[in-house]
């Protein structure tokens, strides 16, 4: 019986040793109307991004972009995602947003509906430039078939973050905020944003 429970002790003490030295924390959400201050991990997650992408997609949607271009031009727009601006402490989280969003948005629709191309540039540089191509016979215009396919529109997000310490506390209150700009026009077809805060005790670390 005695070595019964010193071994019942022992994997107790490994047990403990084990969850103590993983340091792994939940992630918890902060409601942005509860300023009670929470001990989890703070930043943006996987669950947040693709909460935004859905609502992009959800806008686009809408919106009824497909629609309402293919009645006008007999043709599917063309929807170049832009690398999202990200002026938080997360840069990370930059690349897979956008790749997350590319796919979402071409799960949802067919070649029939919608068609994507993929732009690093800022947006305005970007609608100056497309315009030049497009008078250039470089790309594409709604009239025409070129070289290179040009976009109809141009879809940008932009990540800002409001953080603050106590230092024993992180707040991170990180605003999503979306665009789609029809690149002929200059039109602001649509805007959108979402807050997402998260507390933590130390920094959350993205690998």
């Amino acid at each position: 019986m005695r070595n019964f429970w010193i071994i019942l002790l022992m994997l107790g003490f490994v047990a403990t040793a084990s969850g103590y030295g993983t340091g792994c924390r939940q992630s918890t959400r902060v409601d942005l109307d509860d300023d009670e201050v929470g001990p989890e991990s703070s930043g943006p997650y996987s669950s947040d991004l693709l909460e935004v992408t859905d609502e992009i997609a959800d806008q686009v949607k809408k919106q009824k972009i497909s629609e309402r271009f293919i009645a006008k031009w007999n043709d599917p727009p063309i929807i170049a995602v832009i690398r999202p601006q990200n002026d938080t402490r997360f840069p990370e989280v930059t690349q897979i947003f956008r790749e997350n969003l590319v796919a979402e948005l071409m799960d949802r629709y067919t070649r029939d509906e919608l068609r994507f191309s993929q732009r690093d540039s800022d947006v305005q540089e970007a609608v100056a430039s497309e315009k030049e191509a497009k008078e250039s016979g470089e790309r594409t215009d709604r009239t025409g078939r070129r070289t290179k396919l040009g976009a109809d529109y141009f879809l940008k997000a932009k990540f800002s973050t409001l953080s603050m310490t106590d230092g024993e506390y992180e707040d991170d209150t990180i605003l999503y905020s979306f665009e789609l700009i029809d690149t002929e026009t200059d039109e602001l077809i649509f805007k959108g944003r979402h807050l997402i805060r998260r507390v933590s005790e130390k920094s959350a670390v993205y690998r």
